[in-house]
């Protein structure tokens, strides 16, 4: 979607785990091995991929000034205007480190954590099995179980008191995903992975607005890469524990080790 040449992928790949996984050791290859899972090595790989995403995007957006694409997010971002006046320079390489980062990381640790979570539930994966037209509500449970991003950050605009509590304007506070989706004032027996949950009005994607831009696309997503990976290994398991990200941010899923028989 936003042009960019399949043999620079893995590059962005890498340089999103190093900008949301800076934290963990196996993504702090720029230092020495004897200083990783400090506090200083987390901040110089997110530093490190925050300059290498931006200096690939800077180069991208001189091209397209160059040479406009149709059906281009960057060309699209390029042409855009607000009130009249065009995006600067600071917004187009924002918005374009946004889509790359928070378009792959989210996606890819639901399908894995979605993964993981039916095969811990063998009950509701044979459900599914049996009856794919759930999978748009599996998608639903999934995305409420897992909650790819942990929290975000707020300010509080103006004085507020919710449930006996006064929030003051400029007070910061952090929303936990996992925690509201598993509220019991909104979900009968929240603990409880059932792929035929509703209503689910969880919030995965956050709400109002701030609510996720690519929601839609994201399902999308998940649906084709399940309804494609049941039809093929309808017998795919777990074959050990999941290696987990060191992230306070990402609920993410490094590796993920399954077993399943090849197709014939």
């Amino acid at each position: 979607m936003m042009g960019l040449e399949q043999k620079d992928w893995p590059l962005m790949f890498e340089l999103t785990n190093k900008v949301l996984g800076s934290g963990d050791p196996e993504y702090q290859t720029d230092i020495p091995e004897a200083e990783r899972g400090t506090g200083a090595a987390a901040r110089l790989t997110a530093m490190t991929g925050f300059a290498t995403m931006f200096a690939y995007f800077r180069e991208r957006l001189e091209e397209r000034r160059a040479n406009p694409r149709e059906n281009d997010l960057i060309t699209l971002l390029l042409e855009s205007e607000i009130d009249g006046e065009k995006l600067s320079e600071g917004d187009l390489l924002a918005f374009c480190f946004l889509l790359i980062v928070a378009g792959n990381e989210t996606t890819r640790n639901a399908i894995s954590g979605g993964l993981q979570v039916l095969c811990e539930h063998p009950e509701e994966k044979a459900k599914l099995l049996k009856d794919m037209s759930l999978l748009d509500s599996a998608i639903e449970e999934i995305l409420r179980w897992v909650s790819p991003v942990h929290h975000m950050a707020r300010t509080v605009t103006a004085d507020v008191e919710i449930r006996g509590k006064t929030l003051k304007a400029g007070d910061r506070l952090i929303m936990w995903y996992p925690s509201v989706n598993r509220d019991e004032e909104m979900f009968v027996d929240p603990y409880r992975f059932d792929i035929t949950r509703t209503p689910n009005d969880h919030l995965a994607f956050g709400i109002g607005e701030h609510f996720c831009l690519g929601s839609g696309f994201a399902k999308k997503e998940l649906k084709v890469m399940f309804q494609e990976l049941f039809r093929r290994f309808p017998d795919i398991d777990l074959a050990g524990p999941p290696e987990r990200l060191r992230s306070n941010f990402i609920n993410g899923v490094k590796h993920l080790p399954v077993k399943f028989t090849p197709e014939r």
